[in-house]
């Protein structure tokens, strides 16, 4: 009778954005155009949170931490880490996100979330924990996608456009905290993704 040790918590989410912040001329299928919405989301979701008063430099939140590309969909994907710590190398009970487009506007947010409750005096589980983690893993590679002939017509379209269908292999933690900012003028945007940058 010891109780709850640990729990795993997944959560999922479809993502997009309000009819009057919509950018006509961008698809999520784009990558470049996919991880600039990333970064509003994510600055928009974290990086406003602080500590307030005289520690409102120190950000609640650090990430995205551990970036990683993967190609099991057939749609660009990544997975990563935000931590509740300011300091992007100590991890505080993070959570795990994997995300992909589904649509040229919304994209999937998967999160998962490991909480311990048993520790021991040096701060270390009492138990073995590799079954939450295998658990976690056994769900995420258990998820999969088939695009529609609609969506797979609008994704090959940005492929032809756009040829590098890949996500950055790097994506260092964003600098938090921030203000919450409106979105660029489409204009700007789209001269950005046209650079490549």
């Amino acid at each position: 009778m010891t109780g709850c040790k640990g729990e795993l918590s997944l959560s999922i989410a479809v993502v997009g954005r309000l009819d009057e912040y919509s950018l006509p001329q961008v698809s999520l299928f784009n990558p470049k155009a996919f991880e600039m919405i990333l970064v509003y989301y994510l600055n928009d979701f974290y990086g406003h949170k602080n500590w307030g008063g005289e520690s409102s430099h120190i950000p609640r939140y650090s990430g995205p931490i551990g970036w990683q590309c993967h190609n099991h969909l057939p749609v660009p994907s990544a997975s990563f880490k935000i931590s509740r710590s300011a300091d992007p190398t100590n991890l505080v009970r993070p959570e795990y996100f994997f995300v992909f487009p589904i649509t040229e506007k919304h994209f999937v947010e998967v999160c998962f979330e490991q909480d311990i409750y048993s520790f021991d005096k040096n701060n270390k589980p009492t138990f073995d924990t590799s079954p939450i983690q295998e658990l976690q893993d056994n769900i995420f590679n258990s998820i999969s996608l088939e695009l529609g002939p609609e969506t797979q017509a609008a994704y090959d379209k940005v492929k032809a456009e756009v040829g590098d269908m890949r996500l950055s292999e790097e994506f260092a933690p964003l600098k938090w905290p921030t203000n919450v900012y409106p979105p660029e003028p489409v204009s700007e945007m789209q001269q950005r993704l046209r650079a490549g940058s």
